[in-house]
């Protein structure tokens, strides 16, 4: 069952704030929120493009307890998900733990997942079910479906608070809150998405974090730590997969400091693949690094055939 709970929170990488439906999980994000991560999987599979990522994640080899879990549930993550929010929120004001939610839009079988979910040792509690313990974690998940198109998985005051949202009509993260105003900055049409408020995330344990295993990823990490806020897009156009990520600081020392540590990561990534994919020289080339009064932004656009050839790549080398 911890395979079962990582996947479905790993499904969410990094959607506008339009007329969302009283209850769907974009209207649950709570409004303390210090991070929040949505993928638009229905979008996806419609499209010529992240259509071919569904067909190749639906063959995927997975475990057999996996395997009969879904079976049992009668669930098809890549058919009957259609989108994924996660966030993470303060446990306490100055506290360095976390509540996560995964909040679910999608068709369920309430009946058939209870049951499955029961079988593995999950323990029923009023409107939500207890997850089989972690040994790891003094935190033990809890998984609630309000009713067949909403599944709601976390901490346990996650999962409470966010039913309580819920019969509340929703948040008001996407209006009342600092970090939720700031998604106007990001690309209205994006497919994927991820927002962080850098200040408070760094207090938190397991927040999103740059990964530093490279030169360029360190430069950057270490550039943005003086950085508000940060968001990351990706907007599948059907021919090309367009990219996006902004800092926001007002402090135009940092604003400096980030934009050239952009522009030489760039650099840095054209001498790493000109070897092996000298390909994508010419399109790293065509990425833009922009400056205004308090953003930092980078854009750019990877075409379908060279997403198509790093995955044939990829799958060269691994076998």
């Amino acid at each position: 069952m911890k395979k079962l709970f990582l996947c479905v929170a790993l499904l969410t990488l990094a959607i506008a704030p339009m007329a969302l439906a009283k209850g769907d999980a974009m209207s649950l994000v709570p409004n303390d929120a210090v991070s929040v991560g949505v993928v638009k999987l229905a979008e996806m599979r419609s499209s010529p493009l992240s259509g071919a990522l569904f067909q190749q994640t639906a063959h995927a080899s997975m475990d057999g307890d996996a395997e009969a879990f879904l079976r049992d549930a009668g669930l098809q993550p890549t058919k009957d998900v259609d989108v994924v929010v996660f966030t993470t929120s303060p446990r306490t004001a100055l506290g360095s733990e976390a509540d996560v939610l995964v909040a679910v839009d999608g068709r369920f079988n309430v009946e058939r997942l209870t049951a499955a979910l029961l079988a593995r040792g999950a323990v029923k509690k009023g409107a939500y079910l207890f997850l089989p313990e972690k040994h790891e974690s003094n935190h033990q998940g809890v998984v609630a479906f309000p009713d067949a198109h909403l599944a709601l998985i976390g901490s346990e005051s996650a999962v409470q608070e966010a039913l309580a949202s819920r019969a509340a009509g929703g948040t008001s993260f996407f209006t009342a809150s600092g970090l939720g105003r700031d998604l106007v900055r990001v690309d209205p049409k994006a497919t994927a998405w991820v927002l962080i408020d850098v200040t408070r995330a760094q207090r938190i344990v397991g927040a999103p974090k740059m990964k530093t295993d490279s030169a360029p990823g360190a430069a950057i990490s270490s550039a943005l730590k003086s950085v508000s806020t940060v968001a990351l897009w990706a907007t599948d156009t059907g021919d090309a997969i367009k990219l996006g990520a902004f800092g926001l600081t007002h402090d135009a020392e940092t604003l400096g400091l980030l934009e050239d540590t952009l522009r030489g990561a760039l650099s840095a990534m054209r001498l790493a693949v000109q070897d092996k994919s000298p390909d994508l020289v010419g399109v790293l080339r065509k990425f833009d690094v922009s400056r205004t009064s308090d953003t930092v932004a980078i854009t750019g656009s990877l075409p379908a055939q060279t997403l198509k050839d790093f995955v044939a790549r990829q799958h060269k080398e691994m076998k």
